[in-house]
């Protein structure tokens, strides 16, 4: 029984090791398929050094600036236009 448990957790470990590889590539598609309507399939991101992300796709291009603030989600915001105005500690929107 403690062998299949070890095993399981080691499987479990590769998986989210695995899963981290990615890094912010998946957020990065999902914003610029937002931003600039192009299927995510379709765009390719590399990643620069200090959290920036290049996208490519449909013939556009983006630059994104990605990160995890600590108790707080992932988050890539596409260089050259301004963040979306929230209420602190919130993800409402200010009016």
């Amino acid at each position: 029984m403690r062998d299949r448990r070890t095993a399981l957790l080691a499987v479990a470990s590769l998986a989210l090791v695995a899963s981290a590889c990615h890094g912010f590539e998946p957020t990065v598609k999902r914003s610029m398929s937002s931003d600039l309507r192009c299927p995510e399939e379709k765009i390719q991101v590399k990643a620069r050094s200090g959290g920036i992300y290049q996208a490519e796709g449909c013939g556009k291009s983006a630059t994104y600036e990605c990160s995890w603030p600590e108790g707080g989600k992932r988050q890539c915001i596409r260089s050259g236009v301004p963040a979306e105005k929230r209420l602190p500690g919130t993800d409402w929107d200010r009016p």
